[in-house]
């Protein structure tokens, strides 16, 4: 109803700027279909980035592709004041706006609740047991005006998803005809598409694992989504996240022009199981050149994770790649001479994969080396070779050169 009414109201006043405030799931997807209709789109977001329950690296390559395709996106800046013609933001910028759409996210209407007498939780939402039965026996409450428990972060939080709404409705149904019920917690699985790229993620990001107090680390690979050969491979942008040292994993989030759901499914079923990295890298998945590669996405990032708790390599993120750049590091990149050749980071030197062998004593012992590809296999491939030398300060520069570009090119056009 309300986009029938925003539609009608664009379409008779010959509305052409729109400002979109919010940058979540529905803020994203109203401000793509109006680029599609020919109108001139402001996309505010008072955080940094779009997307909240991605990570911030992989939240640059949507930015990307919203940028490229016209979207006018201002983060960092929130809604002050709304005019006829215009709105102005916290930093004093004017943007012309005929419409203004509010996507600002959800809050529980618990006032019914409230006058029921039932218990409102400390996230704002009703409190439920199990069951879904409130403080009152004889009142159910499911959906997005409840708190739920975290499975991972064990704590109670709220998940105005629709998928976990359907599972409680019927897991109430289940209790009031004394059907048992085995809740395990919510997880917290969406996905999006944003013009030509799909995103996904499930279990916790980074800012949710500091918050609740659990030591992890991550891995970021980026292979194709299906066989190379195949004409429409694209790259897929997979980090997966998991608790050192128990390798246990605590959630996934993937980009890409592919199927990256089919990925983020996998890992939403392994963190219900409680499944490990390791556990992850014996998963016999379906494969097709078509559909996939023989080594899928789930069980390289696994393989790399694996590796990294037995401590078999070093690995540095996309986001310190600009410190490091700024502060003279040794990185090599052991990309080829034509690949080097069509862009680079400043100061990197180019000894090929190809030819480390011959070359390796340009290759300083007595500071830390940074190794970088196109997508960090080859990068990866150069430490374990250089280890083998007694290189003990190699590093892989995690996500490399594409997840260096993606990181930094939205902050590069703005």
């Amino acid at each position: 109803v309300d986009i029938d009414k925003l539609n009608t109201y664009v379409e008779e006043n010959d509305v052409e700027d729109i400002a979109v405030i919010g940058a979540g799931y529905i803020g994203i997807e109203i401000a793509e279909n109006f680029i599609h209709n020919g109108k001139n789109v402001a996309l505010v977001e008072a955080m940094d980035q779009i997307l909240q329950p991605l990570d911030y690296d992989m939240a640059q390559i949507l930015q990307k592709e919203l940028h490229d395709n016209g979207v006018n996106m201002i983060l960092s800046d929130a809604l002050t004041e709304v005019h006829d013609d215009h709105i102005v933001v916290e930093s004093g910028k004017k943007i012309d706006a005929e419409a203004v759409v509010l996507a600002i996210g959800v809050s529980p209407e618990t006032e019914l609740a409230e006058e029921a007498g039932l218990k409102i939780g400390k996230t704002g939402g009703i409190e439920v047991n199990h069951n879904y039965v409130t403080s009152d026996p004889d009142i159910y409450a499911v959906g997005d005006v409840i708190e739920v428990y975290s499975k991972i972060a064990r704590s109670k939080t709220r998940l105005p998803l629709a998928g976990p709404a359907q599972r409680q409705a019927r897991a109430a149904a289940n209790h009031i005809y004394n059907i048992p019920n085995k809740n395990n917690g919510v997880i917290g699985s969406s996905v999006i598409r944003a013009f030509d790229y799909n995103a996904a993620t499930t279990g916790l990001n980074e800012k949710q694992l500091k918050d609740a107090g659990i030591s992890y680390d991550f891995v970021y690979v980026i292979p194709t989504d299906k066989v190379g050969l195949m004409p429409d491979a694209n790259p897929l942008h997979f980090k997966l996240l998991y608790e050192v040292p128990t390798g246990k994993i605590l959630g996934a989030q993937a980009v890409g022009k592919g199927n990256v759901d089919k990925r983020i499914d996998v890992i939403a079923t392994s963190i219900l199981l409680d499944a490990t990295v390791e556990d992850l890298t014996e998963s016999e998945l379906a494969y097709a050149p078509l559909f996939s590669t023989p080594r899928n996405a789930v069980n390289q990032a696994s393989l790399v994770a694996t590796n990294l708790i037995n401590n078999r390599f070093r690995q540095v993120p996309v986001s310190k790649v600009r410190e490091l750049v700024e502060k003279d590091a040794f990185i090599v990149d052991v990309r080829e001479k034509e690949e080097y050749e069509m862009g680079h980071l400043v100061n990197a030197v180019n000894i090929p994969l190809s030819e480390l062998r011959e070359r390796t004593d340009e290759i300083p012992k007595d500071q830390p080396v940074y190794l970088h590809c196109r997508s960090a296999q080859r990068s990866y491939n150069a430490c374990l070779a250089l280890q083998g030398r007694d290189f003990d300060n190699v590093i892989n520069i995690s996500g490399s050169f594409l997840g260096i570009c993606c990181y930094e090119y939205f902050l590069d056009q703005t």
